[in-house]
């Protein structure tokens, strides 16, 4: 049998039963060790929830092609906990989109691998980048926010909100899920259809930044390494200079050249 995908009418009547905000996140990431007790039940209370309003809303569209798919109530409650676990770090506009696809793509139930499939057709949809891209990109980026040449707006709201100094020296076990929450929250406006733009504000010359792609292309000259693997490389020169963490990642990329076998030395 096939299994469910795509969405946003899915998700008006969750509209009116969830009118709290999903704590889940648009990616799976597996944070969950993050969150009391408390949270994490009301997690899973509000994930039972979507799972149950999608299986509601493909039985309305798919009819007895959905139905057929399971011969008793225990099958049914195995799919319910596969789908959980697969739609658990997902916000409801994300499932809503995805169902909404759905409808249009699929004869048939979409299956789990299917309907995430579609929910990640949501950031190209709407020109996003996903979110661990938008993290590393507003990650490199040391000054000047306001200048810098974004793929996305969504992406230097959520950074602005995560806050640039924590992006450039705190831990990524700390700045990575607040990131992924405040992209979230972006991703959630943009569907909803909200326009988001960047505050235009005069700012003195940066010449930081174009020393940044000067040595990116440098480095991709020397080695032959595609410029994305020579951009984690040199991720660690995100980090407050003289840091700790800076010189961990700067070590760990200078192991990786060595592995290599190519003779160059990452700068401090």
């Amino acid at each position: 049998m096939k299994e469910p995908k795509a969405a946003h009418t899915i998700l008006e009547p969750l509209k009116n039963k969830l009118a709290m905000r999903s704590a889940t996140s648009t990616t799976q990431t597996g944070n969950d060790t993050l969150g009391s007790p408390e949270e994490k039940l009301e997690k899973e209370q509000q994930t039972r929830v979507l799972v149950n309003m999608l299986f509601a809303r493909f039985k309305a569209i798919y009819t007895h092609k959905f139905a057929s798919a399971y011969s008793n109530s225990d099958e049914v409650k195995l799919a319910k906990r596969e789908w959980a676990i697969a739609i658990k770090n997902f916000k409801e506009p994300l499932l809503a989109f995805a169902v909404e696809r759905a409808k249009e793509t699929y004869a048939w139930p979409p299956t789990i691998s299917e309907f995430l499939k579609l929910i990640n057709t949501a950031y190209t949809a709407y020109g996003l980048p996903s979110p661990r891209d938008a993290y590393l990109e507003a990650c490199l980026c040391r000054i000047n926010p306001l200048e810098y040449k974004w793929t996305h707006a969504a992406v230097y709201h959520a950074g602005a909100k995560t806050g640039w100094y924590s992006l450039r020296g705190d831990e990524e076990v700390k700045t990575w899920p607040m990131f992924e929450k405040n992209y979230d929250e972006q991703i959630d406006h943009i569907i909803q259809g909200q326009i988001l733009t960047i505050p235009k504000v005069p700012l003195i010359e940066n010449h930081q930044e174009d020393s940044l792609g000067h040595l990116i292309e440098e480095l991709v000259n020397k080695t032959a390494l595609p410029e994305s693997e020579v951009v984690q490389l040199l991720y660690y020169l995100q980090k407050t200079k003289g840091s700790a963490i800076r010189e961990r990642y700067r070590r760990i990329s200078q192991e990786r050249l060595d592995s290599k076998n190519i003779d160059t030395i990452l700068p401090l």
